[in-house]
């Protein structure tokens, strides 16, 4: 069992989109540590549920897994009975979860983007972030320090240099861009219709290092003025700030974490 943090935040709830995949995980971790207990909502049942089981038995808190693809609309009311029926309260909503499915017309070259693809995208990198907050506010207003992070990506805010794909198989689809950008304006409207009794804040992080090949890391980190692409850890630390009390006067907030790269 792992020790935890003396926190204000101990005995409160949060919810986390795509919770069972890295930056989820690195997220999860934080909460667990301030004795936050988790809703771990994750497509990949098994995976979720072994995270939840885990986190419960380290941190000793209550950890549920949902599996759910976040793409279906009936799944907002199922998320909002089950948080309300398992704790009865709710204080942080993270919105994590990213489109990465293989599919036609998906992670190609912008004349060969499907229109089924781009609705797919939308769906869980925007729309679900809207329809689940929607669902929740009522459980979040409630709660006395009530916050909504919303991951985004730098290409929600600046567009991509294709040349450091060149000679990879990594792509930068337009409906990815678009989706993230759309999640940035989105929070900034959430955060004066939901106010003074939830708090709303994007986090939007730069190119994660995942085991990218050395050329496209090498084109990355030149082009960033820190030298270094993020780790899930970077990402993490910025969602617990925002959703820490301490932050209580932050709202419509865009907090880029990229390491300098959207500064030049």
């Amino acid at each position: 069992m792992v020790s935890k943090q003396s926190s204000e935040m101990e005995g409160s709830v949060a919810i986390i989109t795509g919770g069972a995949g890295h930056i989820g995980r690195a997220i999860a971790n934080k909460m667990a540590r301030r004795g936050v207990n988790l809703i771990i909502i994750d497509k990949n049942a098994g995976s979720a549920e072994e995270f939840a089981e885990r986190l419960a038995a380290e941190f000793s808190i209550k950890a549920l897994s949902i599996a759910v693809d976040i793409s279906g609309e009936e799944i907002f009311a199922r998320v909002a009975a089950e948080t309300k029926d398992t704790f009865n309260r709710l204080d942080f909503l993270i919105n994590n979860a990213a489109f990465y499915d293989d599919m036609p017309g998906w992670g190609v070259d912008f004349m060969e983007e499907g229109y089924d693809a781009w609705l797919s995208v939308m769906r869980v990198n925007l729309l679900a972030p809207f329809f689940l907050a929607q669902h929740l506010a009522p459980l979040l207003k409630k709660s006395s320090f009530g916050a909504i992070v919303n991951i985004s990506s730098i290409y929600g805010v600046v567009g991509p240099d294709h040349g450091i794909y060149e000679g990879t198989q990594m792509t930068n689809p337009a409906a990815y861009a678009a989706s993230k950008g759309g999640l940035i304006q989105l929070s900034r409207w959430l955060s004066t219709y939901l106010a003074p009794e939830v708090r709303v804040n994007t986090v939007t992080p730069g190119g994660v290092e995942r085991g990218q090949s050395e050329p496209f890391k090498t084109r990355y980190e030149n082009k960033t003025p820190l030298k270094r692409m993020a780790t899930e850890e970077d990402v993490a630390n910025a969602v617990e700030f925002l959703v820490d009390p301490k932050s209580s006067y932050i709202t419509g907030h865009n907090l880029i974490v990229d390491g300098g790269w959207t500064a030049w």
